[in-house]
């Protein structure tokens, strides 16, 4: 099908047909011209026969169009990635952090297999002199977090080529998603040009950091104000924070879920918390219900008795005030268990306790209590692997065990 359309003081045909991939168009200087040529071309189409020069033309404009997609520059593919697409919050501020030092002056043409390489190689054993926005190195860095990049960086060119590649066209292969299993793991190569570069290499560590006996009542007993052994001084009384931080180790409760909890989310008839969820920013919200175990039920209702909206004080009840809070707790967090004598412990550490212990929740009958699943629900899990993630069992708590065989 051809139309003509003026265009000022020229005449402009679009030709569409079926067995073309995109219109073409061509600009004529008068409509006599326009006409003969739509004549000819509408003559030809009708008898099936597509003339060989707008097949000439539709394979230029697409190497054409190929050519400019390929020549975008890979921050520019980023910032539309972030602009169009449904990105994880803590995912968008990474991508805003490689835009700025990782991808600079790098073209998509330029994203072969060998710069896939050349760049985790970088993330391993860079000198790292930049640093981001949360304060990090760029480069040698952890396992965990190259891979975070590099699935960052997959995401965009699937999200890129998914809408740029023609339709009926095959997707080229993500050279991000062609790396072998293990790929972000120091070799003996990446640990020798670490150390040459005056770097330690990272290993792949997984957090099974839990409270040890006795660790949790140091713990409670500073936030009471008493001054512990070895210390010159107590810290200041906080009910608050040993509020927070019992609910969380009895529940597994996510902080942000803790700190953004309400009053009105507690049934305390049924005893267990509507907790609303705080992983759903791809959609919608992961509603579910968190039980409570009789000691922390009693403490949670004598702690709410007068209160109204919000159980804790720290978040002013605005989203923008969310990173601003979580940030505060973490800090909190991390003073706290540094002057108990706990350096490695971290809150995140809280909720890897919590899943334990609901593992480890035993009936007056000597069975478990809750199976897997039911963890996984407790805990907001889709994913069973999470299981294994969290679920740090101690050494003498499964011999113990064998005593009793």
């Amino acid at each position: 099908m051809a139309s003509i359309q003026p265009r000022g003081d020229k005449f402009q045909l679009r030709i569409k047909n079926k067995v073309l991939p995109k219109p073409l168009f061509y600009t004529f200087d008068t409509l006599a011209e326009a006409e003969a040529f739509k004549a000819q071309v509408d003559g030809l189409l009708k008898q099936g026969v597509v003339p060989q020069v707008l097949m000439n033309a539709a394979e230029a404009k697409q190497k054409q169009e190929k050519a400019t997609q390929d020549s975008q520059f890979l921050s520019a593919v980023v910032q539309g990635y972030l602009n169009h697409a449904s990105v994880a919050p803590n995912e968008a501020e990474l991508l805003a952090v490689m835009q700025r030092d990782d991808l600079r002056g790098v073209a998509v043409a330029d994203m072969t297999y060998q710069w896939v390489e050349g760049y985790v190689r970088k993330l391993k054993t860079g000198r790292g002199d930049v640093r981001g926005a949360f304060g990090r190195k760029v480069g040698n860095l952890a396992p965990g977090s190259i891979r975070k990049r590099v699935g960052a960086l997959a995401r965009v060119l699937d999200w890129h080529w998914r809408r740029t590649v023609p339709a009926g066209e095959a997707i080229p292969p993500n050279p991000l998603r062609q790396l072998p299993r293990g790929y972000s793991v120091y070799s003996d190569r990446d640990t020798a040009d670490a150390t040459r570069a005056g770097l330690a290499a990272k290993k792949d560590i997984t957090r099974e950091r839990r409270l040890a006996p006795g660790e949790e009542s140091l713990v409670l007993q500073a936030l009471d104000g008493v001054k512990l052994p070895g210390k010159l001084r107590a810290l200041a009384p906080d009910p608050e924070a040993k509020m927070f931080l019992r609910l969380v180790l009895d529940t597994g409760l996510r902080m942000k879920e803790a700190y953004t909890l309400r009053v009105s989310q507690i049934d305390w008839a049924r005893g267990f918390i509507n907790v609303e969820g705080s992983k759903g920013h791809r959609g919608a919200a992961k509603p579910r219900t968190v039980p409570l175990k009789s000691g922390i039920a009693a403490e949670l209702r004598a702690w709410c008795e007068g209160r109204v909206g919000l159980v804790f004080s720290y978040w002013d009840g605005s989203k923008g005030d969310l990173k601003r809070t979580t940030n505060q707790l973490t800090s909190r967090f991390r003073s706290l268990f540094r002057h108990v004598g706990l350096p490695n412990m971290t809150e995140h550490d809280l909720r890897h306790e919590a899943c334990c212990r609901w593992f480890e929740l035993r009936g007056k009958d000597g069975r478990w209590v809750f199976s897997d699943v039911e963890i996984c629900k407790i805990m907001g899990w889709s994913d069973y692997s999470m299981v294994l993630r969290y679920a740090s069992l101690r050494g003498e708590d499964l011999s113990s065990r064998l005593s009793a065989v």
